[in-house]
């Protein structure tokens, strides 16, 4: 092998370290965005579970009915129907109830 196919390799080598640093560092960026977007979605969640948590002492809301809506929303996603859904549990919470 020449000097020369050893430089050119060389250079294609240093060539895909800087893109590969380049990728890297835009996944990042990009992850650090999500991440700062989960944040404000959870805050959102939060703030309004707590003002619905207030309303729900003062409102009568029938917590079977709104177990009924999400089963009926979710029941095409859901891989079985008789388990009890993370959002079933949140609704029991905000309304006092957890088991």
């Amino acid at each position: 092998m020449s000097n020369a196919s050893l430089d050119e390799i060389q250079e294609l080598i240093q060539k895909l370290s800087g893109e590969l640093g380049d990728m890297s560092e835009a996944a990042s960026r990009h992850i650090d965005d999500l991440h700062v977007a989960v944040n404000n979605v959870a805050s959102h969640v939060l703030a309004i579970e707590a003002v619905l948590t207030q309303v729900a002492q003062k409102v009568d809301v029938d917590e079977a009915a709104a177990v009924q809506w999400i089963r009926d929303k979710t029941s095409a996603y859901a891989e079985d129907s008789s388990e009890s859904s993370a959002a079933e549990g949140i609704v029991k919470s905000l309304l006092g109830n957890e088991e």
